[in-house]
């Protein structure tokens, strides 16, 4: 099994035997940027056409009456993506279930995807504070990850194959070494003045990042974390919205064959076009589900007009898409009213089948349904 580490990217890493010995810490990891041509023509294209529908998608933000609605649910998207690749895996309901409850009452599952979304927000507020992307953040948004203080190891891990045990790769050793490929990392991914697209650092910054493999644990989860700040660090993306990894996994065997052969033969091309590629379906994807979102949305309004006060409450509406499983307190907390008219609200529009109401232990939940079923798709 895999030894303090997470398993996602140890296929990326595979080396050669002709140039390198898996028995032996990779310590010469080149440093960046790379000795190689990074834009070429097929890659600018590709770069113009990713850039596009990112920009789509950002500024469809806008249409929406409220993007909070979109930050509770399209990040959390990601979290569960991201770590359904660690084989932390939940559903949609569980995971909209438990952002509503007691912690003590969270499935494993769901609180280990739950820190990847504070994790994310965590970095998203440091980075719209003033911080850059750096080995101080690299340290805080993995210990959000993991639930607890993590540094840049000053050990060594080791990375085998969980089916045969047999070993693929030694990560760098040597905290001062580690510290001098992430200091390099770090200085490529700050560096407004290099000419190098966006989106084609982005690229780089991923594969370096899990090469350097920093972490005992978290690496994948943290690398990914930074793909989405870095966005947001460009100015690219507003909210943090888009969830890459769903691309990452429909498409793992081109991921893990790409990644490899930058490893074996330094060829960044296909690696690149690849982030590309996640990039430009992404967003189209993410486009599409705002899109969808603001239909849903001006449904409601248009089946419970004039059938339902609760419509009429400045806020609600907004409050069943921003909470796909809500209960009565949420409601009487965000609308400011008593916990009987808040009550009488949700009820008002489960009686025009716009929500369902549901008894779990205890509690109500008033679950929009049309809205979890978008965001399952």
């Amino acid at each position: 099994m895999y030894k303090n580490c997470e398993k996602v990217y140890t296929s990326c890493l595979v080396t050669t035997m002709s140039q390198f010995n898996p028995n032996i810490p990779w310590n010469d990891i080149p440093e960046l940027p790379p000795a190689v041509d990074l834009e070429s023509r097929e890659i600018l294209k590709a770069c113009i056409s990713a850039m596009t529908e990112l920009s789509k998608a950002n500024a469809l933000v806008k249409m929406l009456p409220n993007e909070a609605v979109l930050v509770n649910t399209l990040p959390l998207q990601e979290a569960r993506r991201s770590s359904e690749i660690e084989n932390i895996v939940t559903t949609n309901d569980e995971l909209y279930r438990a952002m509503t409850s007691n912690e003590n009452r969270i499935d494993s599952n769901a609180k280990e995807v739950l820190r990847y979304r504070e994790a994310l927000w965590e970095g998203l507020r440091h980075i719209r504070e003033g911080s850059t992307l750096n080995i101080q953040l690299f340290e805080h948004i993995c210990s959000r990850v993991l639930d607890e203080k993590m540094k840049v190891r000053s050990g060594p891990v080791v990375i085998e194959d969980r089916a045969t045990q047999q070993l693929i790769y030694r990560p760098p050793t040597g905290y001062g070494n580690l510290i001098r490929l992430l200091t390099n990392l770090e200085r490529f991914i700050n560096d407004k003045t290099d000419g190098f697209q966006p989106l084609v650092k982005m690229a780089v910054m991923h594969y370096q990042f899990e090469a350097i493999h920093p972490f005992m644990d978290g690496n994948g989860r943290t690398g990914r974390i930074l793909n989405i700040l870095y966005l947001v660090y460009q100015g690219l993306l507003d909210v943090p919205m888009l969830y890459l990894s769903r691309f990452f996994i429909q498409n793992r065997d081109a991921y893990y064959r790409y990644l490899r052969e930058v490893t074996e033969n330094g060829g960044w091309q296909q690696r690149i076009l690849y982030i590309l590629a996640a990039v430009e379906q992404t967003s189209r994807d993410t486009a599409e589900k705002i899109e969808a979102i603001n239909r849903l949305i001006g449904n409601v309004t248009v089946k419970a007009s004039g059938r339902a006060k609760a419509v009429e409450r400045e806020g609600f509406v907004d409050l069943l898409f921003k909470w796909p499983y809500c209960k009565i307190s949420i409601a009487e907390r965000e609308l400011a009213c008593s916990r009987i008219t808040a009550t009488r609200y949700l009820n008002e529009i489960v009686a025009l089948g716009l929500l369902e109401r549901v008894k779990v232990g205890r509690e109500y939940y008033y679950i929009n349904r049309d809205l979890m079923e978008l965001l399952s798709e």
